[in-house]
């Protein structure tokens, strides 16, 4: 039984931690603006939308606004610390992007109409 409980402990832990693997830990951004998948293979599907994650929290944040690249979003939702996570679609992104890399930028406006930006960088492979 203590086992089961350490083990949930660490499970919730793990959970909490992980926006940080997504926010601020490979960025220097910010917003901490970090795109998923970090590597666009041009000749595969991948999974079929490009995600994007930040340190901007959601409840701030007018959503029918935000766009990558002028792309609007597919989905604006939280994730566990409340901040915004925005989903692009896989192929509109890559017909928009060439190798070697590519500066993709999250903008946006808050509920205050004031405008955001934040960007990464990320590898694009033919």
């Amino acid at each position: 039984m203590k086992y089961m409980i350490v083990a949930g402990v660490m499970c919730q832990l793990l959970v909490l931690c992980a926006g940080d693997l997504f926010t601020g830990s490979r960025t220097d951004d910010p917003l901490g603006v970090a795109v998923s998948p970090h590597t666009l293979l041009l000749s595969q599907d991948q999974p079929g939308e490009v995600i994007v994650h930040t340190s901007i929290p959601l409840k701030d944040v007018d959503c029918p606004t935000v766009q990558l690249n002028g792309l609007p979003a597919k989905s604006v939702r939280a994730d566990l610390q409340g901040h915004i996570v925005a989903e692009f679609s896989e192929t509109a992104v890559k017909a928009i992007v060439a190798p070697p890399e590519a500066v993709l930028t999250l903008t946006g406006l808050y509920k205050t109409a004031e405008s955001f930006s934040g960007s990464d960088t990320v590898r694009v492979v033919p």
